[in-house]
């Protein structure tokens, strides 16, 4: 005979004759912990087919002598269940604050400490003075229980209860951990930023905390914003100074206690930005180099200290340059670039199915490269037009005698005895400046316009930078009529080939940012 299933030793056994159940398990002791008692059964083999007949017995009753002790016959297999193969595992889920939130299978009596060692204990961040436990009812409702959860580690008895199969334990983590209270810290301190606030922390240890005043901190006094919630329930803020400076040494009656999202701002000594700042000037003054400047300095006060213009210089064509501008070029030149590469994508669209089509294409193709690797090559200067002459008192202290700021620079360059023309003509080339004489008379000394020329949008960069059309305005044509002095500049633009509007616009562009750089290193060389 066989025995099999919730027993320590399962197998095969030596049959007897009038051999029962109690002769093969005689007690508890025979079976793994937790049988279920209510249910056991003897497989039978019955002759002639040998086929199956099961006998079930209550298993207690026949441990206990109360009957139900079935009698045995041979190759009959007595199999025995555990408690859980009828009813569900006890079970009971942890989430939220521990190190391995999930169900976990429990065995006995289940305290609420139990339950959170088996999750692998609480983390760092859980929050120990509160914790919920949710338990269904017989009748299917829901009850929440609340325990103080650091007394129920601590094995207190009215904390740590006992828990039910498929409670849920959750664990809440602490808000003081996950959003605790700060404080901010700007302006001229090593390392400004939000800080945790500490215990009776004051403005002072804010101060230290973030490293320190820099040497640009006004000490007198620092700005502190405070925050607090109203009656109202609503967040009003309130401003206040702090003298910082006595704060720092220890001054009673000084320093000022920080609340959470406080803002402490220190500021900057006036005039802090202009310490050190410069311009350099260079070309025909009588002293060239780098001067230092003060707020609200102008031009003529510069040129004044660097003793004045020399007899061959040209201020017509001085070459102002400003960071500012240079930033602003920069991007409106990265902007410039991307609707070109942009265009590239449409011009290779372009049909090309005959032969007049493909070498129009091409050319076009052509045409979007040059213009491509010409503004790569030809960084933007951050000229700024002034206009200026030999004699100082005639725009000295007028809109035109400009503030200097720091990091300008100004060229006042020789006067040029050329005009040059550039872009689409026969012989781009420098011609000698003739008084009285036009752009078209120069465009003539240089072989005129290509066939590839946009005559119409021919336009003139004069000495000073800016530039000019027919009548004033830019690309209208006409420019030819228009008197030249020294230095300036008469550029005849390419054709698009291409028939995309977009591109003729964007073509025209980039030839004028192209020819305005040209210009100034042109200037530089004067």
């Amino acid at each position: 005979m066989y025995l099999e299933g919730h027993v320590f030793r399962p197998g095969k056994f030596a049959y007897r004759e009038g051999m029962k159940v109690t002769d093969v398990i005689h007690s508890y002791k025979d079976l793994l912990p937790e049988p279920y008692q209510k249910h056991a059964e003897v497989i039978r083999l019955n002759p002639p087919d040998y086929a199956p007949e099961v006998l079930a017995f209550n298993l207690d009753d026949a441990l206990s002598g109360k009957g139900q002790d079935v009698a045995l016959k041979p190759f009959d297999t007595i199999r025995v269940f555990g408690r859980f193969d009828f009813e569900d595992s006890p079970v009971i889920t942890v989430t939220g604050e521990v190190r391995d939130p999930g169900d976990h299978v429990t065995n006995g009596a289940t305290y609420l400490r139990d339950a959170v060692y088996l999750a692998g204990g609480a983390s760092p961040d859980a929050q120990l003075s509160d914790a919920q436990v949710f338990r269904k009812t017989d009748d299917g409702k829901l009850k929440v229980l609340s325990v103080n959860l650091a007394q129920a580690l601590a094995g207190d008895p009215k904390d740590n209860i006992l828990l039910e199969p498929k409670d849920r334990l959750f664990i809440h983590k602490d808000l003081d951990r996950s959003d605790p209270p700060e404080v901010t810290i700007q302006g001229e301190v090593a390392r400004p930023g939000k800080y945790p606030l500490g215990d009776d922390m004051s403005a002072a240890d804010l101060v230290r905390l973030a490293g320190g005043l820099k040497r640009s901190a006004f000490t007198e006094e620092a700005d502190l914003t405070q925050y607090m919630v109203a009656e109202s329930s609503k967040v009003v803020g309130d401003h206040r100074m702090v003298p910082l400076a006595k704060a720092l040494a220890g001054e009673p009656d000084t320093d000022v206690r920080l609340h959470d999202g406080d803002v402490l701002t220190v500021r900057q000594l006036t005039g802090w930005n202009d310490m050190g700042a410069s311009i350099e000037v260079k070309g025909e003054v009588v002293h060239p180099g780098i001067y230092g400047i003060q707020d609200g300095e102008r031009l003529s006060s510069i040129i004044a200290r660097a003793g004045g213009l020399r007899s061959s210089a040209y201020p017509y064509g001085a070459v102002f340059e400003r960071t500012q501008v240079r930033e602003l070029e920069e991007k409106d030149r990265g902007q410039l670039m991307q609707e070109i590469r942009d265009q590239g994508a449409e011009l290779r669209l372009a049909p090309d199915t005959d032969p007049d089509q493909k070498l129009a294409k091409e050319a076009a193709l052509a045409q979007w490269q040059e213009t491509l690797e010409k503004l790569q090559n030809l960084p933007p200067e951050g000229r700024l037009v002034i206009h200026i002459s030999s004699n100082p008192k005639r725009w000295a202290n007028t809109s035109n005698d400009i503030q200097v700021r720091a990091g300008d620079s100004i060229l006042i360059p020789k006067k040029p005895n050329t005009v040059t023309v550039d872009g689409s003509v026969y012989n781009p080339t420098a011609i000698t400046f003739k008084p009285g004489r036009n752009a078209g008379w120069y465009l003539r000394q240089a072989g005129g316009p290509t066939n590839m020329a946009n005559r119409k949008a021919m336009f003139v960069i004069r000495a000073d930078g800016s530039v000019v059309g027919h009548g004033g305005g830019l690309f209208t044509g006409g420019v030819d009529k228009a008197d030249l002095v020294a230095g300036d500049m008469v550029v005849v633009p390419q054709k698009a080939f291409s028939a995309n509007t977009r591109w003729k616009s964007i073509l025209e562009g980039s030839q004028v940012a192209y020819a305005v750089g040209i210009a100034i290193q042109v200037a530089r060389s004067f």
